[in-house]
């Protein structure tokens, strides 16, 4: 509970400050720059959360598997920079995911205001690793990013960890 009441007020209240941009430019591929700033500022926020909280793994890898995964870390919601996420459309995520998939892909396929939300939460990581390619990512971090939400490597899964603890 007290873990959502803290995503609600980041999400409203981002707090993002120009040395954490700065850091997070600096640890992308230089044509990685634009996809992270592209992200709305709570989106921006969590990804800096996501990467920061992945600084204890360094040692643990290579210099070459950190880089990659600090980069998909910047960029594994870039994806929905793709369409207009509202905050209602977050709740309503977050929300929905405690009901059967079965009234989720309902909603999903409808032509009501609730698709595009649901649309995004499914496919962002998609649309993600296809803005990565387009920009020239290396297929390491486009794959982590198309991967973020059921990992299948060791480094998917390190990232779907940190993901989910913000």
């Amino acid at each position: 509970m007290f873990y959502r009441v803290h995503q609600f007020i980041h999400a409203i209240f981002p707090n993002l400050d120009s040395s954490e941009i700065t850091w997070a430019l600096d640890n992308l591929p230089p044509e990685a720059c634009s996809l992270f700033l592209k992200q709305s500022p709570s989106e921006q926020r969590h990804a800096l959360d996501v990467a920061q909280s992945l600084m204890k793994e360094k040692n643990a890898l290579t210099p070459s598997n950190y880089q990659n995964l600090l980069a998909a870390a910047l960029l594994h919601d870039c994806g929905k920079s793709m369409v207009c996420n509202r905050l209602w459309h977050r709740i309503f995520i977050v929300l929905m995911q405690k009901m059967p998939q079965s009234i989720w892909s309902r909603l999903e396929q409808s032509h009501t205001v609730f698709a595009t939300p649901l649309k995004t939460a499914s496919q962002h990581a998609i649309w993600g690793c296809n803005l990565a390619q387009r920009a020239g990512l290396n297929p390491v971090i486009c794959l982590l990013i198309h991967e973020h939400h059921s990992p299948k490597t060791k480094l998917g899964r390190i990232l779907e960890s940190a993901d989910n603890t913000h």
